[in-house]
């Protein structure tokens, strides 16, 4: 047979075997927003793309068997308004407040972030991507030191 008559015969197939697949369940095309929510309030031993945490709790579920504490992350879905321990690609965050929530070391406060949907006009700890700013400000809302004042953005874009 000629290459010229072998390769339609393995598109076919290819195309058959994509389509069988398919059709069997063994893949499955599932949008982002169901595959970033159907975690959200889980707890998990690693943060997944798409996920940021609210709390941190240590314990030996994750230290494969050890005697020791390893972190355990509460997973949420960021949204705009949620005050997570970590930023997220697509947000800013407009100040920063300091608890025990995402502390990895008992009775040492750590950061946690307000998240915020950027858009004009809002001030913001950060200048996020497609963005530039109009005014600045110094003040305590963005302080990763406590009581260091740093500078506050007011986007534009």
């Amino acid at each position: 047979m000629s290459s010229a008559r072998i390769r339609p015969v393995r598109l076919l197939l290819a195309a058959l075997a994509a389509a069988a697949l398919l059709f069997s369940g063994a893949v499955t095309a599932t949008p982002a927003s169901a595959t970033a929510s159907s975690l959200d309030g889980a707890w998990a031993c690693s943060v997944p793309t798409g996920y940021v945490y609210d709390q941190v709790q240590m314990n030996r579920n994750c230290s494969g068997g050890g005697s020791w504490g390893s972190p355990q992350f509460h997973l949420r879905t960021p949204v705009d308004g949620l005050t997570a321990c970590v930023s997220s690609p697509g947000f800013t965050y407009d100040y920063i407040s300091w608890g025990s929530a995402c502390s990895q070391i008992a009775g040492v406060q750590s950061n946690q972030y307000h998240l915020r949907t950027p858009y004009s006009g809002l001030w913001s700890c950060d200048v996020p991507a497609k963005f530039t700013y109009s005014a600045t400000t110094q003040n305590l809302d963005c302080a990763i030191v406590q009581g260091v004042p740093t500078t506050k953005f007011q986007l534009l874009g």
